[in-house]
């Protein structure tokens, strides 16, 4: 699943390309965006594009707006005039062709258009934690939100509830706590709110280095039974949570 870094290189790029410019609009493929028609948006000027944590959301004038959410296996590919195309059209759910260019979502769990009111009222959004992206990022609020939730959860579990903080997937909770040097497993019960902190001032440093470079770490993610690259013992892995994703740590670098 695309995380907020991943999200955020998308918003960058698209603002870097066709903000400012008028879009037409079209949608190759047999699957269409719910909500308004996608003829709501041809010609319409692209204002800008945001991250919202895990979300894309772009905006246009006369108060549309594009709300997309990537899923497991989504992407957007930005495309110079009539270079060829990555993925099959039959594949793309919606295109937006300005001067030069056009960016192209293939997939993804949502893509709907829709007024800026309707997103001010959208509850998956209204419930999002504060973004571990955003410029003015509250780890405090995010860690209210932590102890506000039942304290029996494990910090791996948390730190994926996007409604306690957003942007932070699967490669980056494992990532994160282990360049803090705290173990996934614990509940939040046994960790002070100092240790909270490290985890997601851990996190967001490498996520913000994952927005500048492309690259996102691997130290630990999808390493398991490996040695650890600092001390050399076996990276382990597990399932958290209701959703069972598997996460990844150094039992000797992150003591339980």
């Amino acid at each position: 699943m695309a995380e907020g870094d991943s999200i955020l290189r998308i918003a960058r790029r698209l603002n870097e390309h066709l903000a400012g410019g008028n879009v037409s609009v079209r949608t190759p493929g047999p699957r269409r965006p719910s909500g308004l028609p996608p003829a709501e948006l041809d010609g319409h000027l692209l204002e800008r594009a945001e991250s919202r944590g895990k979300h894309l959301l772009i905006h246009f004038d006369g108060g549309l707006a594009l709300h997309s959410h990537l899923g497991m296996r989504g992407s957007w590919h930005v495309y110079a005039d009539g270079e060829r195309w990555r993925r099959p059209a039959r594949q793309a759910w919606i295109a937006l062709a300005g001067e030069g260019c056009e960016a192209v979502n293939f997939g993804g769990s949502t893509m709907r258009i829709a007024r800026e009111a309707q997103l001010l009222r959208d509850p998956r959004l209204a419930r999002l934690g504060p973004d571990i992206l955003a410029q003015d990022f509250d780890a405090a609020s995010a860690i209210r939100r932590m102890r506000g939730t039942d304290q029996r959860i494990s910090l791996g579990d948390a730190l994926l509830g996007q409604r306690l903080v957003a942007g932070i997937g699967n490669i980056f909770r494992s990532e994160g706590c282990f360049e803090a040097g705290i173990d996934p497993n614990r509940p939040l019960e046994s960790l002070g709110d100092e240790q909270l902190a490290a985890v997601l001032s851990a996190t967001r440093e490498l996520m913000i280095d994952a927005v500048e470079t492309g690259h996102q770490p691997q130290r630990v993610y999808r390493r398991a039974g490996a040695p650890c690259a600092r001390c050399g013992a076996k990276i382990l892995s597990r399932a958290l949570g209701d959703t069972a994703r598997i996460t990844y740590w150094c039992p000797r670098c992150q003591p339980g």
